[in-house]
This record gives C-alpha cells, sequence and structure tokens, in this order.
C-alpha cells in the first residue's frame, strides 16, 4: 500500500448545495440511465459530455466491465446492554465462523464479552468477542443468519439526503444479488439491463466482484444511540459526544476493513479478456478496490476471498484497471482521492471546477456519471 502524503485541504473545491442530487431520474418518471456521463480521456483535458445510455459506445467486443453485485441491507440495530443501558449495533462483513464485525455506541460498553438483547422486540442475544480493528468488534449472535437480522434491523442513508429514497429498490443496482453491503455501491446504479444487453451484444463480458461495504464511521450508531436515549432510555449522550469529539476522523474518510470476493469464474473471464488483447473497465471505487487487492504484479487476477485494508492514494500502480466508470464525489473525500490517482489529482480538479459544476452535473449516489478512458 502506498502511504498517502496528500492532505484533504489539496481536494478542495466549491459545491453548490444544489447539485448535491436528492433524488433519481426515476423518481422523476425517467430511467437510471437517464444520467449525463463526462468521458474524460486519462492523460489529457479532453472531455465529452454524453447520456449514461450511450455508454456502449466507449467500449469495444474484447472489453470486460466489472461490478460489485452487492446488495444493500439494514444494518442497524439497538437494545441494551445487560445493565439495561442502551446500545447500538451496525453489523457487517460476516465471518466465515458465522460471527460478524460491528460498530458499537455508546463506547463505554465496548468491553470483550459485554451482552446485548437487539431488536425491536429484543429477539437478538449479541456478545462481544473483541476488537478487530480500532473501533470495529467481532460480534458473536443469535439468531446469526442475514436474513433474519437484515429483517429486523433499520437502513442507513447517507446524511446528506433529506429524507429516505421513495422506494428501497433506489438504492439498489439492478443486478445487486449478495446480501450484506451497509453502503451502496453507486457507480453502477445508472446501469439497466437495457444497457447491460446492448454491451453483451457487443461482446463486452460483464464480470461480478462482490465488496460488502461497510461504514465508515460511529456517526449512524451514536445517531441512534442518541434517539433511543431521548425516547427514554438510559444512556450518557455527554459522555459519548466526548468520545465522538475525541475520535473524529481529521484526514481522508478511509473505508476499514470490508470482506470481498473474486469467484473462479470472474477471475477466469478478466484473465482471457486480457489475455486478447481486451480492457478491464471497472465500474466503481469497491470493484476497483477490490481487484487491486487481489491482483498479482503480472496483472493476473486469482480467485480470492478475505478483507481489504487497500487505500488507493496518489502513487498507486494500477494493476487491473484500463477504464473507470465512477460517480462525482464530494471535496476531500477517499473517493476523490482514489479517482485522482488514477487521472492526477490537477486535471480531475480541472475537470470538475471547468467542466462539470458550470454544466450543473449532479453528485453523489442519485446523481451523474464519469467514465475514464
Amino acid at each position: 500500500m502506498v502511504e498517502s502524503t496528500e492532505y484533504p485541504g489539496d481536494y478542495e473545491f466549491d459545491l453548490p448545495g444544489e447539485l448535491v442530487s436528492q433524488e433519481p431520474p426515476e423518481a422523476r418518471g425517467g430511467r437510471r440511465s437517464d444520467a449525463r456521463l463526462a468521458v474524460l480521456r486519462r492523460g489529457t483535458d479532453q472531455v465529452e459530455h454524453r447520456g449514461f445510455h450511450e455508454i456502449a459506445e466507449y467500449f469495444e467486443p474484447s472489453d470486460v466491465l466489472v461490478v460489485n453485485n452487492a446488495r444493500v441491507v439494514p444494518t442497524l440495530l439497538h437494545g441494551e446492554d445487560q445493565d439495561g443501558k442502551v446500545v447500538a449495533v451496525s453489523i457487517h462483513s460476516p465471518n466465515e465462523d458465522g460471527t460478524w464485525h460491528c460498530l458499537v455506541a455508546p463506547e463505554a460498553v465496548c468491553r470483550p464479552g459485554a451482552r446485548f438483547v437487539l431488536g425491536p422486540e429484543r429477539q437478538v442475544a449479541g456478545r462481544l468477542l473483541a476488537e478487530a480493528d480500532p473501533g470495529v468488534w467481532r460480534i458473536e449472535l443469535d439468531p446469526a443468519d442475514g436474513d433474519t437480522l437484515y429483517r429486523l434491523a433499520e437502513p442507513i442513508y447517507p446524511g446528506y439526503l433529506k429524507q429516505a429514497p421513495a422506494d428501497p429498490e433506489y438504492y439498489q443496482t439492478t443486478y445487486a444479488s449478495r446480501p450484506g453491503a451497509v453502503l451502496f455501491p453507486s457507480a453502477g446504479r445508472h446501469f439497466t439491463p437495457a444497457v447491460l444487453d446492448e454491451l453483451r451484444a457487443r461482446g463486452v463480458a460483464v464480470a461480478e466482484v462482490t465488496l460488502l461495504l461497510a461504514a465508515r464511521s460511529h456517526h449512524f450508531v451514536r445517531q441512534l444511540f442518541q434517539q433511543q436515549v431521548a425516547a427514554g432510555g438510559v444512556g450518557d449522550i455527554a459522555a459519548e459526544d466526548r468520545v465522538d469529539r475525541a475520535t473524529q476522523v481529521k484526514g481522508f474518510d478511509f473505508p476499514g476493513a470490508e470482506r470481498y470476493e473474486v469467484t473462479a469464474g470472474t477471475a477466469e473471464t478478466i484473465n482471457e479478456r486480457r489475455s486478447r488483447g481486451g480492457r478491464i473497465m471497472v465500474c466503481g471505487t469497491s470493484a476497483l478496490r477490490t481487484l487491486e487487492s487481489v491482483t498479482g504484479e503480472d496483472g493476473r487476477v486469482p480467485a480470492a476471498t478475505g478483507f481489504t485494508r487497500l487505500r488507493i492514494v496518489p502513487g498507486h500502480r494500477f494493476h487491473a484497471c484500463d477504464g473507470f466508470l465512477t460517480n462525482l464525489h464530494r471535496p476531500k473525500s477517499s473517493e476523490l482521492l482514489l479517482t485522482s490517482a488514477f487521472t492526477g489529482r490537477a486535471p480531475l480538479l480541472d475537470v470538475y471546477r471547468r467542466e462539470l459544476i458550470p454544466r450543473e452535473y449532479r453528485f453523489h449516489e442519485f446523481g451523474d456519471s464519469m467514465l475514464i478512458v
């Protein structure tokens, strides 16, 4: 991993609030593929302004499109600890042994052996086992199966959305098939079955990887903890606020360890396409981090599963990406930093400032798209 010497202030630009998209085209009677598409020629300042439905024109028959098939699920659970005090938990990244990773609030309850009862009827028993990473705990749950836990949990939506999506399916890709993501691998939300069929008709292969995106911080569990205390539960909001202030991340919002899977079929497809001169066209930062985590120096992609902590920053040598499809990212974000590692910082920020913001491109999950080739 390349250590970042970048500073958030180097990735600042003026993003007008009205360009932060609150709803997708479907909410206004349109289609997912009605989003706009900015096509940036890598190594140049050339930008073409197109519609996403035209994206197939930028693919060759020998290419492979790699997407993250993770499906967003509800993960927030609240309840009480053994002393009857409020706790809030966000589960993610299930382990082979049936345990889970989680974020917990308040910090005061976080110790090995701490026991909770969670869920609307307190039908889930939980026991903290050990800290897997700073602030991330391994938890034993009963019942432990995802289907049951997701039915009992509440979803997480980004704080910039003023209200939850009118239709939960707006917050999924059309090909999402592997439940377990806390956050949305949203670069692929513009793909409709028709657009994917057009790519396949041109000869393009579509390969799927899985990365189960987790919450980046304790913001949502702390918010739920505060809500439950305000509603009459027992808990010390002031103490948790002090922890929150003391642990606020000052730099980029890099993701923590997240579970990934690359199947043998996906690895074979990618390697076969590249062996005959095809390009690996990666959709989204999560798919890109997955591929870059497993690909060897020789460029071959193996079948693999595990946890990635990869941080892609300028100076990273890309092994598994020839073209990159991504959303438009907020200032000072780790996604913007990753994208600049592929394009260069100055060219990317220049395109944002000169081409995209003046043309009122829409940002974030429900916004517009950029293809870098």
